[in-house]
């Protein structure tokens, strides 16, 4: 049997809508970057618009002055075992 394709590529940064659509549907988890400082712990998305993005914790991030990206996969792991 074929391997499937994973969804998001290691460390691949959400840009487009369709992108965090894709990671509230299948609750991928994230690290959100604000210049080289991650934001919060590795969560996954709760909701965005244009402006914002929420994270399952409640805090809301500024989409223009912060970058959002999937785990490696090792961080993946580590999240998945640990949650």
């Amino acid at each position: 049997m074929e391997k499937e394709k994973p969804l998001f590529a290691a460390k691949q940064e959400l840009k487009t809508d369709q992108d965090f659509e894709l990671a509230i549907m299948h609750k991928e988890p994230i690290e959100a970057f604000q210049d080289r400082m991650r934001m919060r712990p590795i969560s996954t998305i709760k909701s965005f618009n244009e402006h914002s993005v929420r994270i399952t914790d409640g805090t809301i991030i500024v989409r223009g002055s912060s970058r959002f990206f999937t785990l490696s996969e090792e961080d993946k792991q580590k999240f998945m075992t640990n949650k």
